[in-house]
């Protein structure tokens, strides 16, 4: 697809899968784009391990705290969405909010390489929310991508009990085997 296509795309959707190496890819087509080194550009996979690594899912919700983390994730600023994340939760949110916020803290940490701590942010959106089918998705891939692929493959079922047509799951299953 072409970059304009996908920052269209971008503005239109309400959740948004960011693998690290995808993102990466992106930024770099839009550096390129910006820079005038082409006048299109197309998104690709920088290789086929990008291809088969899981995808974390962010959440959107209708708090403006809330979302402002989800606005870092989905530019890719993933130190600030954690950021943002964690100023959300010590604003005295809802039960429903701060599953949000935990699950997209769980794709912040995750993206960046700190699977641990996004495992247990993903634990304590699944303790608020048992059907929170993104948290047991995004803990599926920080546990795939820790290497505990037995814990991934079950987080990824439970995921799919919950949504069994969310494409997120999807891929991460595909990914998986």
């Amino acid at each position: 697809m072409n970059f304009i296509y996908w920052v269209c795309s971008l503005k239109q959707e309400t959740k948004m899968n960011i693998s690290p190496l995808s993102t990466l890819t992106k930024t770099m087509i839009a550096t390129a784009f910006t820079l005038g080194v082409a006048s299109t550009a197309t998104m690709a996979m920088a290789s086929e391990d990008a291809a088969a690594a899981p995808q974390f899912t962010a959440q959107q919700s209708t708090k403006r705290v809330v979302n402002k983390g989800f606005s870092a994730y989905t530019k890719g600023d993933f130190s600030k969405s954690a950021a943002y994340s964690r100023y959300a939760l010590q604003q005295g949110l809802k039960k429903s909010h701060k599953t949000i916020v935990y699950n997209n803290l769980c794709a912040a940490l995750g993206t960046q390489g700190r699977y641990e701590e996004a495992i247990e942010a993903c634990n304590t959106a699944l303790e608020l929310a048992p059907s929170n089918w993104q948290a047991y998705s995004n803990r599926a891939a920080a546990n795939w991508l820790a290497g505990d692929k037995l814990q991934a493959r079950q987080d990824i079922k439970s995921a799919k009990a919950i949504d069994g047509q969310a494409p997120e799951i999807t891929y991460n299953v595909n990914v998986f085997g």
